[in-house]
């Protein structure tokens, strides 16, 4: 039960961090085209940060919990290899999904902020702003 819900968690967190690597990107074009504030992006930003730091321990977590289960089925006597090696097959999986989380958020992340427009790039895009609004 725990293990299922640990799974769903997972791919829900892989869901959400797809979801906000592409907000970002896309708030990062508009920052670099001056249409919205660098500041506007903090969001995605803050969210891909939050899920690389995160997934990995619930990944673990269910790795952990996977064995257990394992471990319990050796220590109850039963010394089937398809009754085990199903529980290592989950902690197995239940790792790769909380790395493979964290390294997508993690990579989106780095690249978002390599999109974002440096102080330089802001200035000339407010001082190209300045100089082309009409006069009143």
């Amino acid at each position: 039960m725990i293990g299922n819900i640990v799974q769903y968690t997972l791919y829900t967190l892989l869901f959400l961090a797809a979801t906000l690597a592409v907000a970002g990107f896309y708030l990062a074009f508009h920052a670099r085209r001056g249409k919205l504030l660098e500041a506007e992006t903090n969001t995605a930003l803050a969210g891909l940060s939050l899920l690389s730091a995160i997934s990995p321990y619930i990944g673990l977590f269910g790795t952990v919990w996977h064995i257990i289960q394992a471990l319990s089925g050796i220590g109850g006597g039963n010394l089937n290899v398809a009754a085990i090696a199903r529980p290592i097959g989950e902690a197995l999986y239940a790792t790769l999904w909380g790395l493979g989380t964290a390294i997508v958020a993690l990579i989106a992340y780095r690249v978002i902020l390599e999109l974002l427009p440096d102080a330089e790039e802001r200035d000339a895009v407010a001082s190209k702003a300045t100089v082309e609004m009409p006069e009143a």
